[in-house]
């Protein structure tokens, strides 16, 4: 079993993250699969007016899952 962190933030066009939080639960799961699956689930946490950025560390603080959130990049043009 695994220990991961879930964490939010802002992302600026430039892509430097601002704002950072990070979600007082640890979550504890056999892969980062699973880890991702119960990060998803935290929408309280994910889905806020100052979010567009969240991302799930793991227990050695690397990077093994990231979501922009509400890119305008993702939206098509007319």
């Amino acid at each position: 079993m695994g220990e991961y962190r879930l964490h939010r933030g802002w992302r600026e066009a430039n892509g430097l993250v601002t704002d950072q939080v990070t979600s007082g639960q640890t979550i504890t799961a056999p892969s980062a699969y699973a880890a991702v699956a119960v990060a998803l689930a935290d929408g309280d946490f994910l889905v806020t007016v100052d979010t567009n950025l969240a991302w799930l560390t793991d227990d050695h603080g690397a990077l093994v899952w990231s979501l922009r959130l509400d890119d305008e990049d993702l939206i098509s043009g007319n």
